[in-house]
Parts: structure tokens; C-alpha cells; sequence
């Protein structure tokens, strides 16, 4: 998980309390377990701007609290959608419930 997630950067964020972090961390997963709700249905629809703009709405999330494989993969997503290419958006939406999971396990 390490390479998943800066936990260095959720520090900073947090500023060191322990209990804040969690807080963070908790408030993050909900909110990104809404957006990726929100990118399963503009997936299902085809829409190609919802796609873009949740992906990069997750990839800046993660990246503020550290969950740097979950923003990469995100960021991916974006690209991905800008350019209109969205067959594989399915295959990287499974990737990113995945890298929210082991968040999920590493918040609790």
C-alpha cells in the first residue's frame, strides 16, 4: 500500500493528529465512494463531460490526501475521456472501486 498512498501527505494535511487523519480519511471516502457512483452512471450513459469532469473532480481528491495510486488512475480516466476514448472506462472504473477499497481498509 505504500506506493499507493503517501501517508506523508495526509500527515502534512492533518498536521500530525492521528485522529484528524481519520477523520479526513473517512470524509474522503464517502465522498469519493459518491463520485464514483456518479462516474458508473456517466459511464453507462456514454457521457464523455461527466466522465472527464468526475474523473478529474477523484484525481484531485486523492491527491490531496495521499491516495496517489487512486489519483493516477484517475488522472488516466480523464485523459482517457477528454480525448472521447471511453471503452475502456469500465475496466478503469473497476480499477479505481478497487484502489478505494484498500483506502477503506487502510482508514478503518
Amino acid at each position: 500500500m505504500a506506493k499507493n498512498f503517501d501517508q506523508e501527505q495526509l500527515a502534512q494535511l492533518s498536521g500530525g493528529d492521528k485522529a484528524f487523519e481519520k477523520e479526513l480519511l473517512q470524509m474522503f471516502l464517502v465522498d469519493t465512494e459518491d463520485s464514483l457512483g456518479q462516474l458508473a452512471a456517466a459511464i453507462v450513459a456514454g457521457d464523455q463531460a461527466d466522465v472527464q469532469e468526475l474523473a478529474h473532480y477523484i484525481k484531485g481528491a486523492s491527491a490531496n490526501v495521499g491516495a496517489v495510486a487512486l489519483s493516477r488512475e484517475a488522472a488516466e480516466l480523464e485523459r482517457l475521456a477528454k480525448k472521447g476514448q471511453l471503452t475502456k472506462a469500465s475496466s478503469h472504473l473497476r480499477q479505481l472501486q478497487t484502489l478505494h477499497r484498500e483506502i477503506q481498509r487502510l482508514a478503518a
